[in-house]
């Protein structure tokens, strides 16, 4: 059975969307090896080291090459990883012609790196796409109600008066910030290949011309050319996703404060239940959204961890990343998809908000401070989104209409 998410059932589908859980599945990161192959004896032919009949027998034989997950997994336990299994297949698919085109020169580490790199870099690609419609959200919000009163609140006690365009923008911008972490990560993943000790000793002296190519086809970074043992590529990367993790817990907990019922603030447009207190109206998703990325912290740590690798080639930290890492993209990525579920027609409260004011001084520089952090979000100014407002909507015409959401 092909499972297309990355987890489970639940854990998938429980979040909301699965767009980026369905790029960085099983059988997309296998099926990435087997594009890596493709790639490898593509660049090698390019590069001279194989013949025109070397590379079409090569490349025939990973066309025909049909994917079974379970069956790899399975083989996966002999040699703890699943290129081994997959080259053994596609080596016998290519014959006594084509067997020099696959896994030219390559380790099992160079595979499945580079597939990894492969599933990340959509993942994300999916994930920063997602984060900003609810960035878009927010700076509605932020438009909407900068002249908002509302009370500012620091150490647990109502301090002084902002307004609720403020604490949005706010959210806005650390939303922005962390996105703008992770991109920087994604786009600095690179491509492995350097052979069984990172010496490309196996193609010489065509190694570092096909690692180069490969690189170019496959539109990933080409230095550090060998990083076998230096995992900063795929550290960074975590450490990012854990950090637009926490940026979504913060806004996550501050809804969660805000729509509590003695504070009654803000409303989730369709608030969960109880199974035992009808009256209830809970922010289910804000909830759901901390959920999620509480658990991201522990995930990168596990790869910093893993940093730890030793020699030549990591024993059990290279095999702990596999799984953590995909994992980290996923809960963040569900963590996301709560809280624009939770913004997404959210009701304000404007009476509430002023109720909940102890102070009327003035709100000092709060219009130039949203206006300031609307200027800066740059991914917000992206062309092809103009005409698409169908993740904007329907909150829009709700909030400009009503100065309090409806309680029922």
């Amino acid at each position: 059975m092909t499972y297309p998410y990355s987890r489970s059932t639940y854990s998938d589908i429980a979040g909301g969307d699965t767009a980026v859980h369905s790029l960085i599945s099983d059988e997309q990161f296998l099926g990435a090896i087997v594009e890596f192959e493709k790639s490898l004896a593509t660049a090698a032919y390019d590069c001279g080291y194989l013949t025109e009949s070397e590379h079409a027998a090569a490349v025939s034989a990973i066309d025909s090459y049909e994917l079974d997950v379970e069956e790899i997994s399975q083989l996966s336990a002999a040699g703890a990883n699943p290129a081994i299994p997959i080259a053994k297949q596609l080596k016998a698919l290519a014959g006594e012609e084509g067997i020099k085109g696959i896994h030219t020169g390559a380790t099992s580490q160079d595979a499945i790196d580079t597939a990894l790199v492969l599933v990340f870099k959509r993942g994300v690609a999916e994930l920063i796409d997602a984060t900003s419609h609810t960035m878009r959200i927010l700076a509605g919000l932020s438009e909407l109600f900068a002249d908002t009163p509302a009370v500012g609140r620091t150490l647990g006690q109502a301090a002084q008066p902002m307004t609720f365009g403020l604490i949005a923008a706010n959210w806005l911008q650390v939303l922005h910030d962390a996105c703008q972490e992770v991109e920087r990560a994604s786009a600095l993943l690179p491509v492995q290949y350097g052979g069984a000790t990172g010496t490309l000793a196996a193609t010489h002296p065509y190694g570092v011309k096909i690692h180069d190519k490969l690189a170019n086809i496959l539109k990933l970074e080409s230095h550090p050319r060998v990083w076998h043992t230096n995992r900063v590529p795929f550290a960074r990367l975590a450490s990012s996703l854990a950090v637009l993790a926490g940026a979504i817990r913060k806004i996550a907990g501050d809804i969660v404060f805000m729509s509590a019922t003695e504070v009654g603030e803000l409303r989730e447009a369709t608030p969960g239940g109880s199974s035992s207190m009808p009256h209830k109206a809970n922010p289910a998703a804000a909830i759901a959204a901390d959920g999620y990325a509480r658990r991201a912290p522990g995930l990168a740590n596990t790869m910093l961890e893993a940093m730890d690798s030793r020699m030549q080639r990591g024993t059990g930290s290279w095999h702990a990343e596999w799984a953590s890492l995909r994992e980290l993209v996923a809960v963040t990525a569900s963590a996301q998809a709560r809280l624009f579920a939770s913004l997404n027609g959210i009701g304000i409260n404007k009476e509430a908000m002023e109720n909940n004011l102890l102070d009327t001084g003035a709100v000092g520089h709060a219009q130039e401070l949203i206006q300031d952090i609307l200027n800066r979000a740059e991914s917000l100014q992206d062309p092809h989104r103009e005409d698409d407002c169908s993740y904007c909507t329907p909150w829009q015409d709700a909030v400009r209409d009503s100065n309090k959401f409806t309680k029922e």
